[in-house]
């Protein structure tokens, strides 16, 4: 089923998100703050919409699940030059890639609405250095009780759309043994979360 949905979300996903979450994207890029030789992890990279956000001295891989997010992501890779961006069709529960290689990760978007996040982020852990950091952009909901009870029912609806689950990503990235270093509320209305994390032990 989501494999399906992204696909069908591929065909409009810059025109509507594009816009709308830039400033998040543009924070995290900074917060980022790669440095020339890096190797850049960026799980759920969909259309490549961040890609002009990369230094070109960096390797960049980006991952994603659907076939069609990843053609488009291509294109924009060829059409901008990004010949230091590799592009890969992967489940992040369990990627190819050795232990210890990637300097910094980030997840933008994609962690609830990956099928297993609890295993994402133990395999996101052993594919990154010791002193890896690790940078997540994630839907964070409204603080207010009455509408956050709101947001718990349609859950499920969420879920189906593709557009995720209703969790709490900081319990999260603790039971994982994330340390979270850095978080702020960004984007219209405050409703993403940007989180710096470094590694807590395996």
């Amino acid at each position: 089923m989501p494999k399906k949905i992204y696909s069908l979300y591929s065909h409009f996903y810059d025109s509507v998100f594009g816009t709308l979450l830039h400033p998040g994207r543009r924070m995290a890029s900074e917060l980022m703050d790669i440095q020339p030789g890096e190797k850049i992890l960026e799980v759920g990279i969909g259309t490549g919409i961040s890609l002009p956000l990369y230094r070109r001295d960096a390797e960049v891989i980006g991952i994603d699940i659907s076939r069609d997010m990843i053609k488009q992501a291509g294109e924009k890779k060829q059409r901008l030059g990004y010949h230091n961006v590799k592009l890969c069709i992967t489940d992040a529960s369990e990627m190819a890639f050795k232990n210890n290689y990637f300097d910094k990760v980030i997840a933008s978007h994609s962690i609830t609405v990956i099928p297993k996040p609890f295993e994402t982020l133990k395999e996101i852990k052993r594919v990154c250095k010791e002193n890896a950091e690790f940078f997540f952009l994630n839907y964070a909901g409204i603080d207010d009780n009455l509408v956050a009870k709101f947001e718990k029912a349609l859950s499920p609806i969420r879920c189906r759309l593709g557009l995720g689950k209703t969790i709490d990503l900081e319990k999260l990235l603790n039971s994982a043994n994330f340390h979270i270093d850095f978080k702020n509320r960004i984007n219209i209305f405050k409703l993403v979360q940007l989180i710096k994390c470094r590694n807590n032990g395996v």
